[in-house]
């Protein structure tokens, strides 16, 4: 009995080496063998449902996960994977289903509330897609905060202190009754004097020193929908025409995209909201993710209405990811990448008197990446794209930087920030909103 049992989590450790390593066929029949002995294995099940999934076959997985299910009802795993290859065979009602069950089995599962704050917004509702960017956002930087963002909680670079400190002063000049802000400032100036500027890990000292909420849920500013209309007017404007209709790579600039007040409102938003969490992405630059704070009632109304107001371009195609940069330094520039969608808008949003160079905006390149190019392949190996941009410099639409511009192109095309020098001062920092739209690409 004892080498039965050895044998069984021998061939276990082995189905899951294999699946590990990449070997999926040899993974898969190595569960069908566990399945031979165990024929109500739900892990084995689910695995073989997980192996179909990522081949593409989701109706076969769906299949694995109910049988899955069907010996354990509450497996939550089967219930996540199932409600992910729902989404993938366009049943989003379905898939919603799946992955509220999830949630409820578990109110911490992170990503059952992040694909449901995209789902939800996909239909339009964008009340329920902020009450699950609002728990995502709780689990990563509220009070009951898992360990997923644990390093950003607990390491630091200068440029990261002095943003914040920055922004502290400029929360405590608009409300001087409040000393909480000047103190913070005060505390975040004097450990960056001589912080190093790579991500150095804090001491329990200096997480002390700059207080238990450092990188978490500081203060949020009011950013709500508007009665009104949050683009500007553009008449007779659909889509057609712009050329991304015909898979043709395009590149179309749009000035004054939003409406003066949600204009406004916005940039206000990410001036005073304490969300800028991720600072070791890009250099010189620190970011938010609608996960992880960016998101907020007047930014999911802007990217349902860019939807509405272009929907032979951006219709068929839900907003799958949202994130804003900000530059801290002079010369910070994003380097050559593509990203993960169908299409994207690029929007600007810092006074253009702030820009004290001639450039700061972008350039794309109007050249397709060769089509065994994976979008994940780009962040790797930088170079290897700046390369290809250098190559087909002649083939490129070259953007400068404008207030409230909006920049729209085929998300595949490969692009860069052109030589940001904006002066210095927390408002002049270099803010710029990234949507993007649908998952895939579109043909070459």
């Amino acid at each position: 009995m004892q080498d039965t049992r050895d044998n069984f989590r021998d061939l276990a450790a082995k189905a899951v080496r294999l699946h590990e390593s990449g070997r999926l066929d040899s993974a898969a029949a190595a569960y069908h063998e566990i399945l031979a002995l165990h024929p109500q294995h739900a892990a084995a099940l689910q695995n073989l449902g997980i192996i179909a999934a990522v081949q593409g076959e989701h109706r076969s997985a769906i299949a694995y996960f109910d049988k899955a299910l069907a010996v354990d009802d509450r497996y939550l795993p089967a219930h996540f994977h199932r409600a992910i290859s729902l989404e993938a065979l366009g049943k989003a009602d379905d898939a919603i289903a799946g992955h509220q069950r999830v949630s409820r089995l578990d109110p911490g599962h992170y990503e059952a509330h992040r694909r449901l704050g995209f789902l939800w917004l996909a239909k339009g509702d964008i009340g329920r897609s902020l009450d699950h960017f609002g728990r995502t956002y709780e689990l990563r930087r509220g009070e009951d905060r898992s360990r997923m963002a644990a390093r950003s909680l607990t390491h630091a670079t200068r440029a990261k202190l002095l943003h914040d400190a920055e922004q502290f002063r400029a929360l405590a000049l608009d409300r001087p009754h409040c000393t909480r802000f000047a103190e913070l400032a005060h505390a975040y100036e004097a450990l960056a004097r001589d912080f190093p500027e790579a991500p150095t890990e804090l001491t329990d000292t200096q997480i002390q020193f700059l207080g238990e909420d450092y990188n978490a849920a500081i203060y949020s500013a009011d950013a709500p929908e508007l009665e009104g209309p949050v683009l500007a007017p553009r008449p007779g404007t659909d889509g057609k025409g712009l050329g991304f209709d015909t898979g043709v790579p395009d590149v179309v600039v749009l000035d004054d995209f939003l409406a003066p007040e949600a204009l406004r409102n916005l940039h206000r938003y990410l001036l005073a909201s304490t969300i800028w969490h991720d600072f070791t992405h890009i250099p010189g630059h620190v970011a938010s993710y609608l996960e992880d704070g960016l998101a907020c009632p007047l930014l999911l109304q802007i990217a349902d209405a860019a939807r509405r107001s272009f929907p032979d371009v951006l219709g068929p195609h839900p907003l799958n990811q949202a994130w804003a940069f900000k530059g801290l330094r002079a010369g910070s520039a994003i380097g050559a990448h593509a990203d993960d969608a169908v299409i994207s808008i690029n929007l600007w949003l810092t006074p253009h008197a702030a820009n004290a160079g001639p450039e700061g905006g972008m350039t794309v390149c109007l050249e397709p990446p060769p089509p065994e190019w994976h979008v994940d392949a780009y962040a790797k190996d930088e170079a290897r794209s700046t390369a290809f941009m250098d190559l087909h410099a002649g083939n490129s639409a070259k953007v400068a930087y404008r207030e409230n511009r909006a920049v729209m192109f085929h998300s595949r095309l490969l692009h860069r920030t052109d030589d940001p020098q904006f002066r210095p001062g927390y408002e002049n920092h270099r803010l710029n909103i990234t949507l993007l739209f649908g998952t895939g690409t579109l043909p070459n």
